[in-house]
């Protein structure tokens, strides 16, 4: 794996610190943002508002970048686009005096990276030889994950030296703009391939994509929030105190499985990886229901890192072996609107099942996982011919 990473193209790297440098950007704000809230007025429901309305723009926004960068052939434009768009409006939240006004950048945010993340993905797929792809998405997350982790350390570290909330908030623009500029560098000798004919990208997604991306919704849906995870962490009796460095260990945890898990996808298939890493997720979550302690719980989050690894690099390596080439971008658009669109309903049911019984909740997680394994087993081919194995929970 060592080897193959180090023969990945330089724009992967590239591209994998300027998400680095973007999550941590973000991961400043984000665990600041219902204290930031609570200082305009703002409560649980404000925060709900903030977070639904920007993850719901973003989900439209991906399926039209896509598309429009396949169109038009200019994928770099977006990419760079994008950051950028995201870095001048994510420090914008230190000025604001009442919650619309985070509805509004948290938007605009969203909207940056809604633009960014399909054609962001094509140039990866674009740039990097078949046999290395799930690799490259790996290392990518891998990156991307490590920015969760330094995100909230920086803050932390802001805040001891007494800085005011709102200057902490405001500092992310560093990181962030940082990130444009390398996204600049990364994409400068990326070539657009020409805009293909229209009428040859007239419903360009097979529909053996569209069964896959059937599949992904139906695991999207009971794929909630980790953040309900701390929530569980807390009722069993964890100390406040130690909330923030659990949710540090999963994120760490993530990306040091995420590399690992790639390789893996290239050299057994990604089929074969989404159904481990599908399997493993309704494991953890029915373990999850059954844990009797917060250090049982908290263990658990092993196991739970591996899902991640096996199936971020995975599922987005296996799209790319179900399109053409020509619809990448479009194809990217769509699996990322699935994830997005999936997100408040998952989040909605799991958050009511919570109220009832916990391990309800849990339960319903790990069951709509299993099903979409069924669906992914039944219903999708891996063209590689990876999928004359049966692969088993």
């Amino acid at each position: 794996m060592i080897a193959a990473a180090k023969k990945l193209p330089k724009e992967v790297w590239a591209l994998g610190a300027v998400s680095l440098l973007t999550d941590a950007a973000s991961d400043m704000i984000y665990p600041l943002l219902p204290a930031l809230l609570a200082t305009v007025g703002g409560g649980a429901l404000a925060l709900g508002v903030v977070e639904g309305t920007a993850e719901l723009i973003a989900s439209f926004v991906k399926v039209w970048a896509g598309r429009a960068a396949d169109r038009g052939g200019k994928h770099g434009r977006f990419v760079i686009g994008g950051y950028l768009l995201a870095a001048l409006a994510r420090p914008t939240l230190a000025l604001i005096t009442a919650p619309w006004q985070a509805v509004v950048a948290r938007s605009i945010d969203r909207f940056g990276k809604g633009i960014r993340s399909a054609p962001r993905d094509a140039i990866i797929t674009g740039v990097t030889p078949a046999e290395h792809r799930g690799l490259a998405f790996g290392v990518h997350r891998a990156m991307d994950n490590l920015g969760a982790v330094i995100g909230p350390l920086m803050a932390a570290g802001l805040l001891a030296l007494k800085l005011p909330l709102r200057t902490v908030i405001a500092f992310a623009i560093v990181p962030g703009v940082l990130s444009t500029l390398l996204a600049i560098w990364a994409v400068r000798e990326h070539h657009d391939a020409p805009a293909p004919d229209r009428r040859a990208v007239r419903g360009e997604v097979p529909v053996v994509a569209k069964r896959f991306l059937l599949a992904v919704l139906l695991y999207a849906l009971g794929a909630s929030a980790d953040s309900f995870l701390l929530l569980r962490l807390y009722g069993l009796g964890l100390a406040p105190a130690l909330i923030p460095i659990a949710w540090l260990s999963l994120q760490l945890l993530k990306s040091l499985f995420n590399a690992p898990g790639g390789a893996l996808a290239d050299r057994w298939g990604p089929r074969r990886l989404l159904f481990a890493s599908w399997c493993i997720y309704a494991v953890s979550y029915a373990a999850f229901a059954l844990a009797p302690s917060w250090p049982v719980f908290w263990g658990l989050f092993l196991l739970y890192a591996v899902h991640y690894g096996l199936g971020e690099g995975a599922e987005k390596s296996m799209m790319v072996r179900l399109v053409p080439e020509h619809a990448r971008g479009t194809a990217f658009g769509l699996q990322h609107a699935v994830h997005g669109l999936a997100l408040l309903p998952a989040n909605v049911v799991f958050g009511f099942l919570y109220t009832k019984r916990p391990e309800w909740a849990f339960g319903a997680s790990a069951a709509l996982a299993l099903v979409a394994v069924v669906v992914l087993a039944t219903t999708v081919d891996d063209v590689s011919g990876a999928s004359s194995a049966r692969v088993g929970c």
